[in-house]
């Protein structure tokens, strides 16, 4: 059962669309590096709030169970301007016990470059107490 769970994570494969604003640019026009993992974080709501699942993941947050990032790596290989779509593609590279390390990619939706990529894992844990969650429970009842 539980592994069929982590196969069937491992599939799933999102994307979501984002305008670049005025605000997430620099003095030279470009989106300032920080504000990737904006993008980022954009991606992982929007993941996991296309599993299918009846609950979203704002209910999730709002009941006590959060995802907190723990370590993050970036590649920038282009760069965005006010103005132009980005698409962000999520998907869960490994499920760990009490971690999830997501896979994504950010590309210019005009002319498909890749700008950056990120590999971030981050942790389930109960807010109230900062206990880590098993995901793969975690998943079992969020599905």
């Amino acid at each position: 059962m539980k592994d069929n769970l982590i196969e069937k994570l491992l599939k799933v494969k999102d994307n979501t669309r984002v305008k670049v604003r005025f605000n997430d640019t620099d003095a030279m026009g470009i989106v300032h590096f920080k504000n990737y993992m904006v993008y980022f974080d954009d991606g992982f709501v929007s993941f996991m709030n296309n599993l299918l699942s009846p609950k979203r993941i704002e209910d999730t947050v709002h009941e006590g169970t959060v995802f907190g990032v723990k370590k993050v790596e970036i590649t920038y290989q282009g760069s965005a301007k006010f103005g132009d779509y980005v698409i962000i593609e999520t998907q869960i590279k490994k499920i760990g016990t009490s971690s999830i390390t997501f896979q994504h990619e950010i590309f210019r939706e005009s002319d498909k470059t890749l700008l950056a990529s990120v590999e971030c894992v981050r942790l389930a844990m109960e807010l109230k107490t900062n206990r880590l969650l098993n995901v793969v429970d975690f998943f079992a009842n969020y599905l």
